[in-house]
């Protein structure tokens, strides 16, 4: 057992974006290089296991450092843990044992007069070498390194880069790098095994010479089942050249299957024909990582959906034609990150369909935990991401430019048949779509394109939902779809989404439910905002907040509201638009329309038509309204039990020559249907000798028992209280609403006609509480 000594020292402390540090924080150990997680862990004392690794806690002397502790095997290792974000965050430290041993090797070996290093130099930069030397001769592909555990093509050619990945192979893992050159590979594919890493140098370049895939991990007739193939894998670096005009045959570039601890990095690949760049079929932990991918052609026009980067799940030969077993393997933990997509200026190419995605599935068998940063995609004529049957992802980092389409999240598609079946089975096992959960979609950039699609579009079916989907800092403009479409999701947000010239409408859903829109929208070839839950199972369930939303520029209604029950649009400023500000049709229950503003629209600023029920709006500045519904409540005003705000004189109200009684201009509260409340007015008024009399205006059908300071009972709203010589009193009741709605305002007049005002004055007061 040979312990590496880790942690204990100033670098390796968890701190915040902001310097605050981290304690008692979780922290797994990896391989450095091949991400391998090392579980023999020891205290500093070597023989003290640990079973979870942990930043000091708060108390402690160094809170959130990594005390020293020591690995089993390993000289140099990189820390995980979980980032702000969610995803891992990696750490790089090597052993003290290995500094100490490095030091004191360049201290003996590499002095000004040269010298000798025995054993392995990693080194991280660039060192200047002004002649490099293997054996004391010019470095050649040739030369043999194999002392430094370096492999080099004997040829420079296909057979001589084959030979080095069967050597790397015999001898259990090996690092194959292939010098600067050509190297044209004609017997295809090339076949990488387990525990190898291939370093193209800059200056490699990789050409297809023949048909086939180029490279694949492992050999035909292998039944490595799962993830337990050909794995601890990276391939690095020069370009890889499919050819696509010479040889226009439908090929993968490089392709893996079911491998665990992949890494594909810093790399280019160019003009692939029909099929991908790289597909990982039945992957866990797959990275591919600062790929360029340039150029596709699609030999007979029937691979119109070809990703430039595709994940798979083992189903069949048809799927993936390397080898089996077919056993429904779906792919892991997959990251994408800092790629680049587009065309390669090649005669004859094209830039691709799609940069990364999915176009297969089977039943219960969805891809999990996919993450996508940072992706750049520029002439793609369909998604930019296409996620089919994806759960638990976070895409991130887009920019757009001149594509189809943006992001696309589906799940299975039940009009498939062959999607409903699981691999190896000859008939569908299940009869609709099935539910995914977990979509992060946030900071898309799309400029141009959208003839294909939305710039993201997140769709279920109402057999199998999309649900808990956050959406966010979406850009667009000039673009000719929507920026925003859902269809069949549930328990979404989607927030700060800047939507300039779009060809259709800016945010569109469908059968939606329990779900919140913020957006800014400035010029559509439709309607602004939508929310339509016609002709779907969400159409009675739909809890959609359309909130501090603006709208301007649209072809048509700003916000609309088609069927759905409980939809909400609060604090939305529309203006400019042909059309409706605000429209709410077709059947829809329940709606708030409450704290909007509208202006200069061609039709009336607010619309509601006949068959929407139960409307609440109140709060709006809308110009003009127009509400056929039946019934709507106008309110301010909870529905419930409690005090209403009160209704209090402004200014003083005279009255002279009349006993004929009207309702008070100021004291005036609204009441609904079927409630019961407290009643309670202090009055305070002057007379020149005509005195007061005092009753109600209710709505019809109301009853009322009511009283005065003086101890006179009242059992009618309509019925009078006199008072001569009085100038004030307090009136207390209870009053009984029947099934329409209104107002209850006092209503009072002088007791007996005289020229001298009887004037009711300013603060006076009526307050209302709700009790039923």
């Amino acid at each position: 057992m040979t312990l590496y000594t880790f942690g204990g020292n100033a670098s390796a402390v968890l701190t915040t974006t902001t310097g605050d540090v981290v304690p008692d924080y979780p922290v797994l150990v990896r391989a450095a290089g091949t991400g391998a997680l090392i579980t023999a862990l020891f205290e500093e004392d070597g023989t003290t296991p640990i079973a979870q690794l942990r930043s000091n806690p708060a108390s402690s002397d160094q809170p959130g450092a990594i005390r020293a502790f020591k690995a089993d095997g390993y000289p140099a290792i990189e820390y995980e843990y979980n980032g702000p974000s969610g995803d891992p965050v990696r750490l790089y430290e090597a052993s003290r044992e290995a500094l100490t041993s490095a030091l004191e090797g360049l201290n003996s070996k590499l002095d000004k007069t040269g010298g000798t290093i025995t054993g392995n130099l990693d080194v991280t930069g660039t060192v200047d070498v002004q002649e490099l030397l293997v054996g004391g001769q010019p470095f050649e592909a040739g030369a043999d390194w194999s002392e430094a555990g370096i492999i080099l093509p004997a040829t420079a050619d296909g057979a001589g880069i084959q030979g080095a990945l069967d050597a790397a192979r015999d001898a259990g893992g090996g690092w194959v790098i292939v010098p600067p050159g050509t190297y044209d590979v004609s017997s295809l594919p090339l076949r990488i095994y387990r525990n190898t890493r291939l370093t193209l140098t800059t200056g490699a370049t990789i050409r297809r010479a023949g048909t086939g895939t180029m490279l694949l991990n492992g050999d035909a007739g292998q039944t490595f089942g799962g993830y337990t193939g050909h794995g601890n894998i990276i391939i690095e670096g020069g370009v890889w050249d499919c050819r696509a005009p010479a040889y226009p045959t439908s090929a993968m570039c490089i392709s893996i299957g079911h491998a665990e601890d992949v890494t594909v990095r810093d790399t280019v690949i160019k003009d692939v024909c029909g099929f991908h760049g790289i597909e990982l079929n039945a992957v866990k932990h797959g990275r591919i990582i600062n790929v360029t991918a340039l150029g596709y052609l699609d030999p007979d026009g029937t691979r119109t959906f070809s990703e430039a980067f595709q994940i798979d799940l083992a189903k069949g030969s048809s799927y993936f034609g390397g080898f089996g077993p077919y056993d429904d393997t779906p792919c892991t933990d997959i990251v994408v990150e800092g790629c680049s997509v587009g065309p390669s200026g090649t005669s004859g190419t094209s830039s691709w369909p799609r940069a990364f995605g999915s176009h297969s599935a089977s039943p219960g068998k969805p891809h999990t935990d996919i993450r996508a940063r940072d992706l750049r995609c520029e002439d793609l004529s369909q998604f930019a991401i296409g996620g089919y049957t994806w759960q638990d992802v976070v895409i991130s980092g887009l920019q757009l430019r001149n594509c189809g389409a943006g992001v696309r999240m589906r799940t299975l598609d039940s009009s498939s048949a062959s999607h409903r079946t699981p691999a190896g089975g000859s008939t569908p096992t299940i009869t609709g779509s099935q539910p995914l959960h977990n979509i992060v979609i946030d900071d898309i950039t799309m400029e141009g394109g959208g003839s294909y699609d939305a710039a993201v579009r997140v769709e279920g079916e109402d057999t199998g939902y999309v649900g808990q989907v956050v959406i966010s800092n979406v850009t667009t403009r000039d673009i000719g779809a929507q920026a925003v479409r859902l269809v069949d999701v549930e328990d979404y947000t989607v927030d700060n989404v800047s939507a300039y010239n779009c060809g259709a409408t800016a945010v569109s859903t469908l059968g939606t439910r329990r779900g919140r829109i913020t957006a800014h929208v400035n010029g559509t070839a439709g309607a602004g905002i939508t929310v339509d839950s016609r002709s779907t199972s969400a159409s009675t369930a739909t809890d959609v907040a359309v909130r501090g939303c603006s709208v301007t520029g649209a072809a048509a209604n700003g916000i609309h509201i088609w069927d759905g029950t409980d939809v909400v649009v609060d604090g939305c400023d529309v203006y400019g638009v042909t059309g409706f500000g605000i429209q709410v049709s077709t059947n829809t229950a329940r709606p708030v329309i409450r704290g909007n503003r509208v202006r200069n629209t061609t039709l009336a600023g607010i619309n509601i038509t006949s068959t929407c029920t139960a409307v609440r709006r109140y709060g709006n500045t809308p110009g003009s309204v127009t509400d056929a519904s039946t019934n709507p409540n106008t309110s301010p005003y909870d529905s419930g039990a409690g005090l209403l705000p009160p209704a209090i004189k402004s200014g003083d109200t005279p009255r002279s020559s009349t006993v004929t009684t009207a309702a008070d201009p100021h004291l005036s509260v609204p009441v609904e249907a079927g409630a019961t409340y407290d009643v309670e007015c202090v009055a305070v008024w002057t007379t020149g000798g005509g005195g007061l009399r005092a009753t109600w205006s209710a709505p019809a059908g109301s009853s009322m028992t009511w009283t005065d300071n003086d101890g006179v009972g009242v059992a009618s709203p309509t019925g009078v209280v006199t008072f001569s010589g009085t100038t004030g009193t307090t009136f207390k009741g209870t009053l009984v609403v029947g099934s329409t709605a209104g107002a209850l305002a006092l209503a009072w007049a002088q007791n007996t006609s005289n020229a001298s005002a009887t004037t009711l004055k300013a603060g006076s007061r009526l307050e209302l509480t709700r009790i039923v």
